[in-house]
């Protein structure tokens, strides 16, 4: 057996925000020189953000209005965010409840809500409630029998989890149910309108040290937060006509002139199937070695080497070239931005020329290339992006990949997690899911990869999406072992049944 062609040398990615891009794709038309701008030296630019005063209704960010408008005001069980903590030894009460007063004291998110200004039709404002409005209900299921009390608790938690949250009252609840004298379930749920990804670690870890503070009878060791989520808000609306974002406005304008329309692949028609489905991609110790070592030699990051996987897998299945997939960022681009609970994550259009028949290694290539660009230019709000770019649109892919990993941004005192006291349970992986045809969500730990792929329902059925994440694990395998071969032979006989012949 011959040798598989090692990839071709490619340039190196600029050194200026290499450590920040976990994730995304895409390449195009190269962008001017003149565009090409570190993040760092654009925001040195900018005015600080500046704590706005409290005496009245605070402006919505940018995100909040976009999906106001979209939601037209109404709520969904799509905008919760509901996670679980289980405690395994003897609770302290009154120190978890001061645990969960302190964390609605300290961060306004979670006293926030919606409404509609009064004084300009169609625009939104935030509104902050003061403190001490949280309560916590006591769910007593101790003297159930033991498969009673699961058999509850799941419908507890079910309820919870699907019960919508009002945008016009404050987007945080929290529910504790007693299953035993050492075992309760605190429920928690964070409206998505106030709360991202980054949100939910930064809340369990403050929890976290709240509760083992207080139950040593100690003070609260977090410190006062200089600004809030409103205060981020009012600053971007402050900078939206700013040079520094004009430039990146003028980047994006470049970058996706003439971008196709949304790319659709073929489903199960006709399919009244409600909400998402999932299939997953667990890639081995060795795989995942072998990826890493591909990413670093070719000056990638891990997400890079699978998003431009992803992006020849779509391309094989339709035959178009000019593939464009939407990703998320933080969208905290000041470290005292880390600290704060809300909605700052950002959407960033990847574009991808997949046309000439490309390699893997090119592919991997032009994606790699493309993303560190997009990465510099990533503060442009996408509503913005969208407003003043495309109109009368409100998609620019129905594809999504997103690297999910959200570390604890700030040291904090927790418990020792091997005493058992307490595990955290059942983010749903697809919060994302309802709002695109197919999104790739991975997590990477220690020792592998795990890839969900999470589907609409009214598109796909369990099947495909299973057909769909074996082709995507297939191909992620034979570009390692191939990197110089063309996606057409890494991919011969795809197990998705729609896929349009011949591909690349």
């Amino acid at each position: 057996m011959s040798t598989p062609p090692a990839p071709p040398e490619l340039r190196r990615v600029p050194r200026r925000r290499r450590a920040d891009l976990p994730g995304g794709s895409g390449a195009g038309s190269a962008p001017t020189a003149a565009l090409r701008r570190p993040l760092k030296a654009a925001l040195e630019g900018l005015p600080p953000i500046a704590r706005l005063p409290r005496d009245g209704p605070l402006p919505a960010s940018l995100l909040q209005q976009w999906a106001w408008e979209s939601l037209r005001g109404n709520t969904s069980p799509d905008l919760n965010i509901p996670f679980t903590m289980r405690f395994t030894l003897p609770l302290a009460l009154p120190a978890l409840f001061a645990s969960l007063c302190e964390l609605e004291r300290r961060q306004e998110g979670l006293r926030t809500r919606l409404v509609r200004a009064a004084d300009a039709p169609g625009m939104v404002c935030q509104v902050i409630d003061p403190p001490g409005q949280l309560e916590v209900p006591l769910v007593d299921l101790s003297r159930l029998r033991r498969v009673q009390r699961e058999k509850e608790l799941g419908r507890l938690a079910t309820e919870d989890a699907t019960l919508p949250i009002d945008l016009a009252a404050p987007m945080f609840r929290a529910r504790l149910v007693r299953l035993g004298e050492t075992d309760h379930m605190l429920l928690l749920n964070l409206g998505h309108l106030v709360g991202d990804g980054w949100s939910v670690a930064l809340l369990r870890a403050e929890l976290d040290a709240l509760y083992a503070a207080f139950a040593a009878g100690r003070p609260s060791p977090l410190p006062e937060l200089p600004v809030q989520f409103a205060d981020f808000a009012g600053w971007q609306r402050q900078i939206a006509e700013s040079a520094v974002v004009a430039g990146q406005l003028e980047y994006w304008r470049q970058r996706l002139a003439a971008a196709p329309l949304p790319l659709v692949l073929p489903g199960d028609w006709p399919n009244r199937g409600r909400g998402t489905v999932q299939a997953a991609c667990e890639l081995s110790a060795p795989i995942t070695t072998r990826l890493r070592g591909l990413a670093r030699a070719q000056g990638a990051t891990t997400a890079m080497v699978l998003l431009a996987t992803f992006g020849l897998l779509l391309a094989a299945y339709t035959g178009e070239t000019d593939i464009l997939i939407e990703s998320k960022v933080l969208g905290r681009p000041q470290a005292e931005l880390a600290a704060i609970i809300g909605l700052f994550m950002n959407t960033l259009p990847h574009r991808t020329d997949l046309s000439d028949h490309p390699s893997f290694a090119e592919a991997l290539r032009r994606t790699r290339d493309g993303v560190a660009e997009d990465y510099i230019h990533q503060d442009l709000p996408f509503p913005q992006l969208m407003r003043e770019i495309f109109p009368t649109r409100r998609h620019l892919s129905r594809l999504a990949f997103n690297m999910l990993s959200f570390p604890t941004p700030i040291p904090l005192e927790t418990w020792d997690r091997e005493h058992g006291l307490f595990t955290y349970e059942g983010r749903r992986p697809d919060l994302e899911g309802p709002k695109y045809d197919i999104l790739v969500m991975g997590h990477e730990d220690r020792d592998q990869l795990r890839l969900v792929l999470v589907g609409a329902a009214c598109r796909f059925n369990d099947e495909t999406m299973v057909d769909i994440a074996a082709d995507f694990e297939e191909l992620i395998v034979r570009a390692l072992d191939e990197p110089g071969a063309p996606v057409a032979r890494l991919l011969p006989e795809p197990h998705y049944r729609y896929a349009r012949r011949p591909a690349l």
